[in-house]
């Protein structure tokens, strides 16, 4: 299958389903690390669904703060190990950018965990 960019040149987009993409994720991240199945759930959430981090919280028995914590750690894995585009996976969620800065009570740093203060 192809499409057109925006300049009108023929992309050939790859015959891959979502099988292709999650065996992927299983050999080369995830395996049976059942914490790690638990984060790619939590990222699916958020990123796919759109879930409030609150709402995946309750469902997960986790605090808003560490739902944030297990976001940012797991697109920081994914970005290491697939060397991805910075785009795709990234940490700027938009709960936090309709938020002014300095009203937030901890900011995420870019290892993954939260700075108090």
């Amino acid at each position: 299958m192809t499409v057109v960019n925006e300049e009108g040149e023929k992309i050939m987009l790859p015959r891959v389903g979502p099988e292709h993409f999650w065996k992927m994720i299983q050999e080369h991240y995830a395996g049976d690390n059942a914490i790690r199945w638990k984060a790619l759930a939590i990222l699916a959430l958020r990123e796919n669904a759109g879930w409030p981090q609150e709402t995946i919280g309750q469902v997960f028995g986790h605090p808003r703060g560490h739902v944030s914590r297990i976001l940012a750690k797991v697109k920081q894995e994914l970005r290491e190990t697939f060397a991805c585009s910075p785009e795709w996976l990234c940490l700027d969620d938009p709960e936090e950018a309709a938020t002014p800065a300095e009203s937030l009570p901890r900011r995420i740093s870019d290892k993954g965990f939260s700075n108090p203060g």
